[in-house]
């Protein structure tokens, strides 16, 4: 009886201290290394894009991070603090921006997530995107905008910042611009990237990409490969005063130059790469546009391959594509393989079609999901694919959302 007396006992004991209320605590710290647990994309990338239909169309999303009570999140646009806060509910000019969601405690611990953001016109706005190589001008020098609409265009805000609250200049459109093209001089501008915006008659202020401004003479492209004993065009701003071409240890002073281009025959090389680098007559250094910057030497490959284009396209179907002449074609044999190099910049889809002229023979079915594709993509030249061409006169190279940047064949 003792014994059971005991055990009551004891199990009403456990009882009590199981519904003793328990004193809850907290394991933020603030010391804690800050967390992004949202936005995410599933790729695990921790890189994520939104697309606006409009100007209109707010950028509206919230975002998760621990430690939250030790945390500020920072909205970053093009490297501009545009808010802080964790629920964002702003809208941008039409254009496309680098973003960037940063997350800091207290403590100074930091991370990071980046991404883009992507505002449409609307379809009567005057826009003027900007391509992927950018938009690169001199003080002093005429600088053509191409979009459409521009006839709406008033005049041409040059600003430091997103809205256009920090003016640099306001400039009129030269005589002579149309619905899809205008062109403007700047006048002494401190080098830098700015924002473009177009105003019209009423004072709407339009997004129209951005520009780059160079003071010193800038190489921009047709420079990253050549062809021994070839001609050799390389394209750029400020190249009136170019003296000389240095590739490796070759001088090639015998130089046809203009504002924009200079043309030369490229020397004797082997297949490989080689330094290049362009002098001014004053001794100044040509620069090059590269991913880390403006350098003064730059490498330049000689292929085994035979380049038949090379420039910048975006392809968008049937309004933009690359077209290859027959002409050009007739030095591709039947069973070489062709290599197209493409850039992958943000779009509704990437997809990559080859056909005729006639678009009634591919010469490449059409390949969906570019992303995720190997760079060049190759394909072989066929007996069909050769006598279409010859028939239609051209190769078309086409698709959607792709900047094609070279052709070649081997």
């Amino acid at each position: 009886m003792k014994a059971k007396y005991l055990l009551l006992l004891a199990a009403m004991t456990f009882s009590f201290i199981a519904c003793e209320k328990q004193t809850p605590f907290d394991t933020q710290s603030p010391d804690d290394a800050p967390l992004i647990l949202r936005p995410y994309n599933e790729s695990g990338t921790g890189s994520f894009t939104y697309t606006l239909a409009n100007p209109d169309t707010p950028l509206s999303d919230s975002v998760t991070v621990t430690p939250s009570k030790f945390t500020t999140v920072n909205w970053y646009l093009d490297g501009s603090l545009v808010f802080t806060g964790l629920k964002i509910e702003m809208t941008f000019p039409a254009g496309n921006y680098e973003l960037v969601i940063e997350a800091v405690t207290q403590a100074g611990k930091r991370t990071e997530r980046k991404g883009s953001v992507t505002v449409n016109p609307y379809d009567t706005d005057p826009t003027s995107a900007a391509p992927s190589a950018g938009r690169h001008c001199v003080p002093g020098n005429p600088t053509v905008l191409e979009g459409k609409n521009l006839n709406k265009v008033n005049k041409v805000i040059i600003s430091k910042d997103l809205y256009a609250k920090e003016v640099v200049h306001t400039l009129s459109p030269e005589s002579g611009a149309t619905d899809t093209q205008l062109s403007i001089s700047l006048p002494e501008t401190p080098d830098g990237r700015y924002y473009v915006r177009f105003k019209d008659a009423e004072g709407k202020i339009y997004g129209a990409g951005e520009i780059h401004v160079h003071n010193a003479s800038v190489a921009l492209d047709g420079y990253a490969s050549f062809v021994p004993g070839a001609e050799w065009t390389i394209n750029g701003i400020k190249f009136e005063n170019v003296a000389s071409v240095k590739v490796d240890e070759t001088v090639i002073t015998e130089i046809t130059k203009t504002a924009t281009s200079i043309t030369f025959t490229a020397p004797n090389a082997e297949v490989g790469d080689h330094k290049l680098s362009i002098k001014n007559t004053d001794g100044s250094s040509v620069y090059f546009i590269t991913d880390e910057g403006l350098v003064d030497v730059v490498t330049t490959t000689v292929s085994a391959e035979t380049t038949i284009w090379e420039g910048s396209c975006v392809i968008n179907w049937g309004d933009s594509k690359v077209e290859v002449t027959a002409d050009i074609m007739k030095d591709v044999a039947v069973g070489s393989t062709i290599y197209v190099s493409f850039n992958v910049p943000e779009a509704e889809y990437h997809a990559l079609r080859i056909t005729d002229d006639w678009w009634s023979h591919d010469i490449l079915p059409q390949v969906d999901g570019m992303e995720g594709q190997p760079n060049p993509y190759t394909f072989v030249y066929e007996e069909a694919d050769k006598a279409a061409v010859e028939q239609t006169g051209k190769m078309l190279i086409t698709g959607f959302g792709l900047e094609i940047t070279k052709v070649t064949f081997k």
